[in-house]
């Protein structure tokens, strides 16, 4: 009895990577599209398990040139995982997604990079930025539009402003951590024109807060020491303190 039972649990499992490995992708998407309006898709090929799309759109984004495979054996552990590759002109890398009943999404392995452009846009910054974000994050955890936890590190390369004026500003880096329920960020320069180091916490609420201080290292760069002083008055150590909050 326990045999037969093994035989058709094995046989439903074969039969259910089958129907996956030839769903057609368009029609995955078109189901899922019925859940979800926010998320549409474009240039569709391929299957549910294995397929690519020209344009992913989600909540007004788009993401080009996405590739997706699926982890067949993670439905058996609860959760839908899948490996992601984007090579779009904005956003590109790749990531390992899991969907869990609960409606949370895990991150693992994330290797992105995205354009100060990009980051401008999505965050409706009101100068616009030079440069490449560098995301790399060993795991983070999202429920809804809420970040849950994160570990990694974030990187701005060749870090600029491109306007109202050109100057370029060094290089940054973010070191990600989760502390209790806070998501703390380490920030600090990597050597450049402007000196920089605070540390940035995001609440589980959205709210977030930043507490650091900033400097010119040359000081012969005029448009850049005026823009700093424009921040507040600099302390006995010539640094401006910089205090920041607010919501995502």
């Amino acid at each position: 009895m326990i045999r037969t039972i093994g035989y058709v649990v094995l046989g439903l499992l074969a039969y259910a990577g089958f129907l996956l490995t030839t769903f057609p992708a368009e029609r995955a998407f078109a189901l899922l599209s019925e859940q979800a309006p926010n998320v549409r898709a474009a240039g569709l090929s391929g299957t549910a398990w294995s397929g690519q799309a020209r344009v992913l759109q989600i909540e007004g984004r788009n993401l080009e040139k996405l590739q997706w495979q699926l982890k067949p054996w993670s439905v058996l552990f609860g959760q839908l995982e899948l490996d992601i590759q984007l090579d779009g002109v904005d956003v590109a890398g790749r990531a390992s997604i899991g969907l869990q009943p609960d409606g949370g999404i895990q991150l693992t392995d994330v290797d992105l990079s995205l354009t100060a452009a990009e980051i401008s846009t999505q965050f409706q910054v009101p100068v616009d930025l030079g440069g490449q974000f560098i995301v790399q994050l060993q795991s983070a955890e999202l429920m809804g539009q809420k970040i849950q936890s994160a570990e990694g590190v974030i990187r701005w390369q060749q870090a600029a402003l491109s306007s109202p004026f050109a100057q370029p500003l060094g290089e940054f880096v973010a070191q990600l951590t989760t502390e209790g329920e806070d998501i703390k960020a380490q920030v600090k320069d990597e050597g450049g024109p402007l000196q920089l180091d605070g540390i940035a916490r995001l609440k589980p609420d959205g709210n977030y807060n930043f507490n650091g201080s900033v400097s010119v290292r040359d000081v012969q760069q005029q448009l850049l020491v005026q823009g700093v002083k424009a921040m507040g008055p600099p302390g006995s150590d010539g640094r401006v303190a910089l205090r920041y909050s607010g919501r995502l």
